[in-house]
């Protein structure tokens, strides 16, 4: 009889336990819950898809140490870029001059909230994918397509125009005319369309087009060559250096205060090397 009440027992939590997972799963609206940890994500890596956070870092370019850092519960890093700025600005003190990532931090919406005195060296998603030899280069592509802000119309290579068609809250569609494109001799090339080619162009255009010139300028190459010395070194050393291939805690604040100690003794490190331990006790004696 004991041993049949204990069974029944287990039964009834494990029916309690699924049927909370289930109410958790529609008021979330979510497809999926890691009952272990609830603030993880699921993330794709080169072990396969697994439990993971987002570890967040922002170096400074002078001496390459962590200004802020912080794990969060994404699984990309669209729309972190405008956060951790403002994040390292409260650090500091003060906004920075220039501010540079990859392209996986690439949102216009996001983006768009920099204020325009900071300089973001970035390159588009397409821009980092043609480098890689990813994206290959299309013929009649739409930066090929000239826009001519005074008319609000795009003008294809052949000189023909495109003029407004819809709108979308966030993109404008333009069209050319049916029977141009039917003529010309690159019809079934650049469109296949009786109707004629369509181009569209999102609200945050200017600032896309803006942010493309800024990183294809010597200027911009030039720090975005540095960024792999400055980020990607402090990855590579807590993983390898310091053995931290992955958390050892659960839930977010625990997770996060992993990784604030992983940054301080990346900071002592490479504060040792730039002013020698005599020289760093003295300094943090007088602070």
């Amino acid at each position: 009889m004991v041993k049949i009440k204990k069974e029944l027992m287990d039964q009834e939590r494990l029916q309690a336990t699924i049927q909370d997972i289930a109410n958790a799963l529609k008021e979330t609206k979510k497809s999926s819950i890691n009952t272990v940890d609830e603030d993880c994500v699921k993330a794709k890596g080169r072990q396969g898809t697994h439990a993971s956070y987002n570890a967040q870092m922002v170096v400074d370019e002078k001496n390459g140490l962590i200004v802020s850092s912080e794990a969060v519960s994404e699984n990309n890093d669209l729309n972190q870029f405008h956060n951790q700025l403002k994040e390292a600005s409260g650090v500091i003190g003060d906004k920075p001059k220039v501010a540079c990532s990859d392209s996986g931090y690439f949102s216009l919406e996001d983006l768009n909230q920099i204020p325009e005195d900071i300089t973001v060296v970035m390159p588009t998603q397409k821009q980092a994918q043609k480098e890689n030899g990813i994206l290959p280069v299309k013929p009649f592509g739409k930066e090929q397509f000239q826009y001519d802000s005074t008319k609000d119309e795009y003008v294809c290579p052949e000189g023909k125009r495109l003029t407004y068609y819809s709108s979308k809250p966030r993109e404008m569609s333009y069209k050319a005319n049916g029977k141009d494109c039917q003529r010309c001799p690159h019809f079934g090339v650049c469109t296949s369309s009786r109707y004629g080619r369509r181009i569209t162009r999102m609200r945050e255009e200017p600032l896309k087009e803006r942010l493309e010139a800024i990183y294809h300028s010597r200027e911009g190459q030039e720090i975005y060559r540095l960024r792999k010395q400055k980020v990607e070194l402090l990855f590579g050393h807590m993983k390898r250096n310091l053995g931290a291939g992955q958390f050892l805690l659960r839930g977010r604040k625990g997770v996060n205060a992993e990784l604030s100690l992983l940054s301080t003794c990346f900071n002592i490190a490479r504060m040792i090397t730039l002013v020698g331990i005599p020289a760093l006790i003295l300094k943090l004696q007088g602070m």
